[in-house]
């Protein structure tokens, strides 16, 4: 009697339109991300979740990032999506606004969570109005990664300090203009310099907030807000658009990044990183999220060096991702009970072993910098950068959109077919207009 009324309950239930693993008393939960590399440390970590939660299975759902904000999205309006889901910063703000992330700050102090443990400015990256979204789990800054090989050949030395001015000086860019060599073997700092025949750039410069322009906005007494949640700009300025006239004039003054003609005024990550994995572009400046496609793609030497210097000191933007609990999950409590692991020291302590991420948990750094120590490479400047200054990724409903029409109005400046000036006063509008219709 007892089977039978077993099967005659979970055929019930399959019919109802319950899942039928829930009406055995196992419940499945979907987690979505969009990183490949990652989603084979995350199923390590999942498996490890399973045998000590037996009752509980996880799905990984891998979207591509296209998609992905789209898709979640559009399934978020109809109370439907993954249970939990990796968060970028870029929609931080308006999925908050949209209430669709489960505010987790009560369940941290039930459960008596240790928040300390984590990086600050990650734990408030994610916090808003006395509530709390997630829990830190991993963390990017930007530095440059060179080809060592092409730095011996040309008997290169790396400054004992890389620095920068708006104005062109410093030793930063010195190197950049030993790094740049014509055709006919003629570096930047030759009078014989042939700036229509460049064989090898020294670097990209980039018309991207987070890997490029953000750091030295912030290095020369600039930045895109004043505070978060703002609904207005303050890169207009006179530093903000010296700073925009610096990262340009790389390109169109000084001849020593690659030209926004080649890879295009957007100055797209990937078409740099083949343009650097040929031999073309002797550094690339990008965040440590690259590490992996930049050591599958180049056939020489990697190193890495910090951001130079400038103004007021180093800084570069900080930025790190959580995975947030679906508000409309049906298993709260279970996909609670994932969200601890996921943001616990054993699960990432799994991720940084196996090189695939920066731990949110600030002292097992050590194991994603010996995982990549024993492949050949020194991630120690990016780092040096998350224990130095830093800003945050600047969140407000609207940002997405506003970072996607400031690029298009930088664009024409990148390519120096207008003046720096009026690209940023053209890029401050559409942004101030995309951040007040955001937070409507």
């Amino acid at each position: 009697m007892a089977a039978v009324s077993t099967l005659l309950l979970s055929a019930c239930a399959e019919g109802w339109g319950f899942p039928a693993d829930t009406a055995n008393g196992r419940v499945n939960l979907t987690y979505s991300l969009w990183d490949n590399v990652q989603q084979a440390g995350y199923q390590k970590s999942i498996d490890q979740f399973e045998k000590i939660h037996p009752n509980i299975h996880v799905t990984i759902e891998q979207i591509p990032y296209g998609s992905y904000q789209p898709k979640l999205t559009s399934e978020f309006i109809s109370h439907k999506g993954p249970d939990l889901f990796w968060v970028n910063t870029p929609w931080l703000g308006t999925w908050i606004k949209d209430k669709v992330m489960m505010d987790i700050g009560p369940k941290i102090k039930a459960d008596h969570v240790d928040m300390s443990q984590y990086y600050p400015a990650l734990v408030q990256l994610h916090q808003h109005d006395g509530k709390t979204y997630g829990l830190p789990k991993d963390w990017d800054t930007i530095a440059l990664y060179y080809n060592k090989d092409y730095f011996a050949k040309h008997h290169i030395q790396i400054p004992a300090k890389l620095t920068w001015t708006p104005d062109g000086g410093g030793t930063f860019m010195q190197l950049l203009k030993d790094l740049t060599i014509d055709s006919h073997g003629n570096n930047a700092n030759s009078p014989k310099f042939d700036k229509n025949n460049i064989k090898t750039y020294a670097i990209n410069s980039a018309n991207d907030m987070q890997s490029s322009y953000l750091n030295y906005l912030v290095m020369n007494s600039s930045g895109i807000f004043p505070k978060p949640y703002g609904d207005k700009v303050s890169f207009d300025n006179d530093k903000g658009i010296e700073t925009f006239q610096y990262v340009t004039d790389l390109i169109n003054k000084y001849h020593v990044a690659v030209p926004g003609a080649e890879i295009g005024p957007n100055a797209d990550g990937s078409t740099a990183l083949q343009v650097f994995s040929r031999g073309e572009m002797a550094m690339y400046q990008a965040g440590d999220w690259n590490t992996n496609s930049i050591t599958q793609g180049v056939t020489f030497k990697l190193g890495v060096l910090p951001l130079p210097t400038g103004p007021t000191g180093r800084a570069s933007v900080f930025n790190g991702l959580i995975d947030a609990i679906n508000k409309h999950t049906a298993h709260p409590k279970e996909a609670w009970e994932l969200e601890k692991w996921l943001g616990s020291a054993t699960s990432q302590k799994i991720m940084g072993e196996g090189g695939y991420i920066w731990p949110g948990i600030k002292n097992l750094d050590v194991y994603m910098l010996n995982a990549w120590k024993k492949k050949g490479l020194d991630l120690q400047p990016f780092l040096d950068e998350a224990l130095g200054r830093t800003v945050n990724w600047p969140v407000s409903p609207g940002i997405n959109e506003a970072i996607t029409d400031m690029t298009r109005e930088l664009g024409p400046a990148y390519l120096g077919s207008t003046s720096v000036p009026k690209a940023v006063k053209s890029a401050a509008k559409v942004a101030n207009h995309d951040l007040k219709t955001g937070a409507q």
